[in-house]
C-alpha cells in the first residue's frame, strides 16, 4: 500500500498593527535550544513545542513576522500523529502477584476497572524498583483533523509582556487576550483550507491587507497562492529580506540627494517591524536647524517621527530627510504626506532649537549644585554625591595607572560634571542625548576638549555591540560610571535575578569588561571595587556589607567568561583561568590567549592531569596542613624524587610565568611532575595512618598544585568530555 504524501502547513494570524519593540524584541533575542541544536526566537520555539506534543513530525519550518500578521509555515508534515505508547503505573510488582507467580486480586480489580486484561501489563523498574504497568498505544489521527487542535494550542502558548482583550473566548469561558485584536487566522493543508474556530473566531482560507485606511480580504486556496499574492501585493513576509529592502530603497534615496543614509541600527530595527509593504520617499527642513549639533538633528528625526538623517559628503546633516511608509502611496497622497512629516519635523526642530539655546545660558559648572535634588538610587544619596565620588575614585584610578598630570586633572573634570546636562531641557526631551549633550555644553562653557569627550562617552557602549569610548579618559569615566552603579544596587540588595535585571547591571558589567579588554586598561580590580564599597560607605546595606565583594567578583566573573565565550574562546578554559586570579583582567585574558593556543598539546593535557589528580586528593582533605615541607619525613624513594623535582624546577616554572611566557611554564611543569607523579601514586598511599607524614604528603602535593594554579590556571577546570 502506497505510503501517503507529506504536504506542506500554513497558518497566519492576521491582527491590528502589533507593536514594532515587541516584535523586533522576538527577533532579536533567539535563545539557544539543545532540542532544535540552533537559537530559536519564540515563534520558532512555540510552533516545535508544539507539533512536538501532539506528535506530528515536519521536515522544516519557517517563521515570519509583519505589523499585521504572524506566519508559520510547516514543510512536508508527517500525514499522520507518530505512534506513542502510555505506561499507567498501577501496583508495585510484589502487591501484583502472590509468590508463585499469580496475580493478585487487587490487580485483577484494577484491571476491570479500567477496562484491561493481563496482556495489556508490563513489568518495568520505577527508581529501582519493579513496578506493574498498564501499556497502551495513545489513538492516531490524521494531520488533517488534529491541525484543530495544534493551532488552538499554539494560539494559548503565545505570552507576551503587555495583552489586551477585545470580546473574545476561549471554549472553556476564559478571555482570549493578544497585544492587538486577531482579524483573521488562515491554515491551508497541501492544496486545502482547514476550517475550524479559535476562540470563537472563524479560521478561514482568506487574509487582510491594509491599504489607503481600510482593510481588503482575499481568498487563498493553496500554499503556492499565498505567497504568490502576497509578493504580488508587495508585502515582504521575511523580517531580514524585509530589512535588506528598506536599507536599499533608503541608500538609493539618499545616494539619488547625494548623500549617505545616517547608519541607526535601532531605528531601521523599528521601522523593520511598523511597514510589510516597505516604501521610502524624501523629505526636507529648513537649513536654519543645521545649527544644531547632529546627534539632536538624528534623535528628533527618529525617536520622535522615526524618519531617517541624510549625511552630505562632508559627515554633516543636510537638510533632508527619508521616511519608510506602509504601501507605495500615489503621486498626490507623496506631497500630502512630505508636507505633513516636514511640519511636524519643523515644529520639533524649532523645540529642539529653543532648548538648545536655553541650555548655553547656563554653565554646567553653575548647574552642578542642583544635582543634589535629583536621587541616585534609593538609599544611595544624591546624583551629585555621586559625581563628587566618582571624582575621588577617578583621582586613584589615575594614580594608579600613572596618567599624566593634565589627563588626570581632565578625567576628575569630566566626572564632576558628568551628570549636570541631566538638569538640561534637552536632556528631559531627549533622555537618550545624555552625555552626549554634556558634551557640547561643556564644550560652549570653555571646558577642556578631552574633559567634554570624556563626559560625550561616558554611556559608551550603549548598546550590546555599540561603539566604545575612544579617549583615555572617556573609557575610565565609562568604567568608574558602571561600577559605581553596580557596586552600589549590590550593596542595596537590588542584584539581577535570573529573569530580572531591571537596573541593567549585567549589561553594564558586560560593557565594563568589554573596555577594560579592548583598551587594555591595567589596574587591580579588588582594590577598585573595595575603595568604591568605601566611598559608599552607609549605603552599603549593613547586612550586605560582609559579602558584598564576594558576590560582586563572582558576578564579573561571570561576564568576563560570557564576554571571552563570545570571541570564541572555551568556557572552560575561561574558568580555570579565573579560578586562579582575576585581579588585573587583562592578564587574566592573555592567560586565555595563551592557554588556548596549547590546549589540544599533549603537555597541557598532562599537566591538566597532574593538577586534576592533586586536586582530587587534597578535597578529600579537610586537617589544617603545616606551613612548611620537611624532608625527613618522607619515608619512599619516590616522594623525595617528588620533592627534588619540585625544589628544581619551580624557579623556573615561576619565572615562565612572571613573564607572562604561559606556555613555556606549563610545558615545564608538565615535564617536571606528570611521569614522576604518575610513579609517586603508584607507589606512595597519601592518606596514610601517620599524621604527620600524611600532612607532609598533603603539602607537598598542594605546593605542586599551587606551583601553577595560583598563578596560571586551576586545570582541573577542564572538561575532556567537551573536546
Amino acid at each position: 500500500m502506497k505510503k501517503p504524501a507529506r504536504k506542506d502547513i500554513l497558518f497566519e494570524i492576521g491582527t491590528e498593527e502589533l507593536p514594532a519593540t515587541l516584535l523586533a524584541d522576538i527577533a532579536e533575542n533567539p535563545v539557544f535550544s539543545q532540542e532544535a541544536n540552533k537559537k530559536e526566537n519564540l515563534f520558532e520555539a512555540k510552533i516545535r513545542k508544539v507539533f512536538q506534543d501532539y506528535r506530528l513530525s515536519f521536515k522544516e519550518s519557517a517563521v515570519f513576522f509583519t505589523p499585521r500578521r504572524i506566519v508559520f509555515w510547516l514543510k512536508e508534515a508527517a500525514p499522520e500523529q507518530s505512534p506513542k505508547d502510555i505506561m499507567i503505573k498501577l501496583l508495585a510488582k510484589q502487591e501484583a502477584y502472590s509468590e508463585n507467580g499469580t496475580p493478585t486480586e487487587k490487580l485483577m480489580a484494577i484491571l476491570k476497572h479500567r477496562s484491561a486484561s493481563l496482556n495489556d501489563i508490563v513489568v518495568s523498574d520505577l527508581n529501582g524498583k519493579p513496578y506493574v504497568f498498564i501499556k497502551k498505544a495513545e489513538p492516531i489521527k490524521e494531520t488533517g483533523q488534529v491541525l484543530p487542535e495544534i493551532f488552538r494550542a499554539l494560539v494559548k502558548s503565545l505570552v507576551f509582556p503587555k495583552v489586551m482583550k477585545w470580546g473574545y473566548a476561549w471554549e472553556d469561558g476564559s478571555e482570549f487576550y493578544f497585544p492587538r485584536p486577531i482579524r483573521s487566522f488562515l491554515c491551508l493543508y497541501g492544496g486545502k483550507p482547514v476550517k475550524f474556530l479559535i476562540a470563537g473566531i472563524k479560521v478561514e482560507n482568506r487574509i487582510s491587507l491594509f491599504s489607503s485606511g481600510g482593510r481588503k480580504a482575499f481568498t487563498v486556496k493553496h500554499i503556492e497562492d499565498y505567497f504568490k499574492l502576497l509578493k504580488k501585493l508587495g508585502v515582504i513576509l521575511d523580517p531580514t529580506e524585509r530589512r535588506k529592502e528598506i536599507s536599499r530603497q533608503l541608500e538609493k534615496l539618499a545616494k539619488s540627494l547625494q548623500g549617505k543614509l545616517y547608519e541607526d541600527a535601532f531605528l531601521l530595527n523599528e521601522v523593520n517591524f511598523l511597514v510589510e509593504r516597505p516604501h521610502a520617499l524624501a523629505a526636507s527642513f529648513d537649513e536654519e536647524f543645521l545649527k544644531l549639533p547632529l546627534e539632536v538633528l538624528t534623535v528628533s528625526m527618529a525617536r520622535k517621527q522615526r524618519i531617517f538623517s541624510v549625511l552630505g559628503k562632508d559627515g554633516k546633516v543636510t537638510p533632508r530627510f527619508l521616511a519608510v511608509l506602509d504601501g507605495g502611496p500615489q503621486a498626490r497622497e507623496k506631497k500630502t504626506i512630505s508636507r505633513n512629516l516636514e511640519n511636524i519635523l519643523h515644529a520639533k526642530l524649532q523645540d529642539s532649537l529653543f532648548f538648545y539655546k536655553e541650555d548655553v545660558k547656563t554653565t554646567l559648572e553653575a548647574k552642578r549644585p542642583e544635582l543634589k535634588e535629583l536621587v541616585f538610587l534609593k538609599g544611595a544619596g544624591s546624583v551629585l554625591e555621586k559625581t563628587e565620588r566618582l571624582a575621588r575614585l577617578s583621582a586613584k584610578l589615575a594614580d594608579d595607572l600613572k596618567l599624566s598630570g593634565e589627563q588626570k586633572k581632565n578625567l576628575k573634570k569630566a566626572a564632576l560634571l558628568s551628570k549636570a546636562d541631566l538638569l538640561t531641557q534637552m536632556v528631559g526631551e531627549f533622555p537618550e542625548l545624555q552625555g552626549v549633550m554634556g558634551k557640547y555644553y561643556a564644550l560652549e562653557s570653555g571646558e577642556d576638549h578631552d574633559t567634554a569627550s570624556a563626559i560625550g562617552e561616558q554611556y559608551l557602549p550603549r548598546t550590546a555591540q555599540g561603539k566604545l569610548p575612544q579617549t583615555p579618559e572617556g573609557a575610565l569615566l565609562s568604567v568608574l560610571d558602571k561600577i559605581d552603579l553596580i557596586v552600589a544596587c549590590f550593596g542595596l540588595g537590588l542584584e539581577p535575578t535570573s529573569s530580572l535585571d531591571p537596573y541593567g547591571l549585567r549589561r553594564s558589567a558586560t560593557a565594563v569588561v568589554k573596555i577594560v579588554l579592548d583598551k587594555k586598561i591595567r589596574f587591580s580590580f579588588g582594590d577598585l571595587l573595595a575603595e568604591n564599597k568605601r566611598e559608599l560607605g552607609a549605603y552599603v546595606a549593613k547586612e550586605k556589607e560582609a559579602a558584598l565583594l564576594k558576590k560582586l567578583e563572582t558576578f564579573f566573573k561571570d561576564r568576563f567568561k560570557a564576554v571571552l565565550a563570545d570571541r570564541g574562546f572555551r568556557e572552560d578554559l575561561v574558568e580555570a583561568v579565573i579560578s586562579s586570579r582575576f585581579d588585573d583582567w587583562q592578564e587574566a585574558a592573555l592567560r586565555v590567549e595563551a592557554l588556548s593556543k596549547i590546549v589540544h598539546e599533549k603537555h597541557f593535557m598532562e599537566a591538566s592531569k597532574v593538577i586534576e589528580r592533586t586536586v582530587n586528593i587534597l578535597k578529600s582533605s579537610k586537617e589544617s596542613l603545616p606551613t612548611a615541607i620537611e624532608p625527613s619525613l618522607f619515608k619512599e624513594e619516590v616522594e623525595r624524587e617528588v620533592y627534588r623535582h619540585f625544589e628544581r624546577h619551580a624557579p623556573a616554572i615561576r619565572q615562565a610565568g612572571e613573564t607572562l611566557n604561559y606556555g613555556q611554564a606549563t610545558s615545564l611543569y608538565a615535564e617536571a611532575f606528570f611521569g614522576i607523579l604518575g610513579e609517586f601514586f603508584e607507589k606512595v598511599f597519601v592518606n596514610t595512618e601517620e599524621s604527620e607524614v600524611r600532612k607532609n604528603r598533603l603539602l607537598l602535593l598542594r605546593s605542586i598544585k599551587d606551583l601553577y594554579t595560583e598563578k596560571i590556571a586551576d586545570l582541573s577546570k577542564i572538561d575532556w568530555n567537551n573536546n
